[in-house]
């Protein structure tokens, strides 16, 4: 199969992979998570076995063997859902997902890098470089410099945030966007709950001013952004919405 391309639906990664034929296979996680389906193996237990297969996810915390779907399988879930967010995942694959990548072998999101004007463009790289020397600076963290590279660039070229960080080259990793709270509603969690359940899988801790820190390991599954409100300044942890699948798979 060929490499996983991870695709962002609202909130939610969905990773998919082209077999030797070109047809794409979906994590089958993603795909419940997206139709808001909460128990994954009783979903893929009712696809029909030519439906579903196995296969070796690279992630993070390296490769995990885990359920695919095809095309069809997808469709059996999508019917399968009377949640509203299945119609718009359908409309989202049948409308850009698929065609793209019949026509091009990948999928590129709206408002990619290259569609930028020019100076723009020129304006983002610069910026870039700086603060790659930023992250290089010791005692300087790389994911904080490049944090503070997006506002400089957000603030320079009038571009939102988030919108850069879908455009930038970087969108082949999927988009760390979510706090506890939005995490929470992915796998039907209060906040304090998710953060509780992150910690126990050594994800993240309890620091000396009694603020949630990154573990080493946590570091590979989202980001600590700085803030200041109020007089006040810190960090807030954004989760890439991947880390969800990690939950799913376990239950």
């Amino acid at each position: 199969m060929s490499a996983i391309m991870p695709f962002a639906f609202e909130n939610h990664n969905v990773r998919i992979r082209l077999d030797d034929a070109g047809n794409p296979w979906f994590v089958a996680a993603d795909v419940c998570a997206a139709l808001e389906l909460p128990e994954t193996h009783k979903a893929v237990a009712r696809l029909d076995e030519d439906e579903k297969d196995r296969n070796s996810i690279p992630t993070p915390g390296g490769s995990q063997d885990m359920t695919v779907i095809n095309e069809p399988g997808l469709y059996s879930l999508v019917l399968g859902s009377r949640k509203a967010a299945a119609k718009r995942f359908k409309r989202w694959i049948t409308h850009d997902v698929l065609p793209a990548i019949r026509q091009t072998g990948h999928y590129a999101a709206p408002g990619s890098f290259a569609a930028l004007p020019t100076p723009t463009q020129d304006q983002v790289q610069a910026l870039l470089l700086v603060g790659e020397a930023v992250a290089k600076v010791p005692g300087v963290k790389q994911g904080i410099a490049m944090a503070a590279t997006l506002t400089c660039i957000s603030e320079n070229t009038g571009l939102t945030v988030e919108t850069l960080r879908r455009a930038l080259p970087a969108n082949d990793e999927p988009i760390c966007a979510l706090n506890a709270t939005q995490l929470g509603k992915l796998i039907g969690k209060s906040a304090k709950a998710t953060n509780q359940l992150l910690a126990a899988n050594d994800l993240q801790f309890r620091n000396d001013r009694d603020e949630w820190e990154l573990t080493d390991y946590g570091q590979e599954w989202a980001e600590a952004m700085p803030y200041s409100r109020n007089g006040h300044s810190g960090y807030q942890i954004l989760w890439n919405p991947a880390v969800a699948g990690l939950f799913v798979e376990v239950a």
